[in-house]
């Protein structure tokens, strides 16, 4: 018996259940990527399973293979930076993956449907293709349902806009109340300001950026950048306590209708990370 497979169905198909498992991954991720960049990651994830085709490899080398792809997948949908929310999205498009395989190995148990091709860890089912779909657009749906209904009621999210100066240059940042964040000026003792750098690079002077992509590419810059103030904040997370640059400001107001109000806070501190909900700062209960 041969086994017919169309290579149009075969591509198609495996486009769109990428496109869904990577939608899922991001939701659990808490990552967004752009319609191209999902487009082109979900391409090379179809692209990925020609392989099928190719001469049996070594199982080593399939495996390397499968991991390599899953990766660029991810990549090209998400980007590689920050490095640990690249492996969040990668180990939840690999784990969106085998729950479809086991859903799929559900189906052919009840129906009796035997495994059609199987070459270099690619399996080739004998499912209609739009039972395929349904069940990766399962997966996808599952997933968004989960975080709609555990998610925090959007009411109790607290933003405000925020006004800072750096190396004369006003800086507008829209900022979260996030009650874990506890950061205290050294000199000052007073409460920080934490500012995604990733996310408001483009709303900081060129000088401020120069420094942070030199401290955060592991250099050790020779000093602040002329009319800061460096400041080193201490800040404990769950790897462990590290420390965060920063800077000694001269003001930052909270933005109202009826212009800044000062704050009376006097330092920024930066991550490399990004934050959820389109927020470039954090911060605590007792900022405001």
């Amino acid at each position: 018996m041969k086994t017919v497979i169309y290579l149009d169905v075969l591509l198609l198909t495996n486009f769109l259940i990428a496109y869904a498992l990577l939608s899922a991954a991001g939701l659990l991720a808490g990552r967004q990527a752009g319609f191209g960049r999902m487009l082109a990651a979900s391409a090379l994830a179809a692209l990925s399973s020609l392989i099928l085709f190719a001469p049996e490899l070594p199982y080593a080398a399939q495996l390397v293979y499968k991991m390599t792809t899953a990766g660029l997948a991810a990549w090209a949908a998400f980007g590689i930076r920050p490095l640990r929310a690249w492996l969040t999205a990668l180990c939840w498009y690999a784990a969106l993956n085998l729950l479809l395989a086991g859903l799929c190995i559900l189906v052919i148990l009840q129906t009796g449907t035997p495994l059609v091709q199987t070459g270099n860890l690619v399996v080739y089912l004998r499912i209609s293709p739009v039972v395929l779909l349904i069940l990766a657009g399962g997966c996808s749906l599952g997933v968004w349902a989960v975080l709609h209904f555990l998610a925090a009621p959007r009411g109790q999210e607290k933003t405000a806009g925020i006004e800072l100066e750096l190396c004369g240059t006003t800086v507008r940042l829209r900022a979260v109340l996030d009650t874990g964040c506890h950061l205290k000026d050294p000199v000052t003792c007073l409460p920080v300001l934490l500012v995604s750098y990733p996310d408001a690079r483009s709303r900081l002077p060129a000088a401020a950026c120069t420094f942070l992509d030199s401290w955060f590419a592991g250099h050790n810059p020779d000093g602040a950048p002329e009319g800061l103030t460096l400041r080193l904040v201490p800040c404990a997370t769950a790897a462990g306590p590290i420390v965060l640059p920063g800077f000694s400001v001269r003001q930052i107001g909270l933005i109202t209708s009826n212009g800044v109000l000062s704050l009376g806070r006097s330092a920024v501190a930066f991550t490399r990370q990004s934050f959820q909900g389109g927020h470039e700062a954090l911060y605590g209960s007792d900022f405001l």
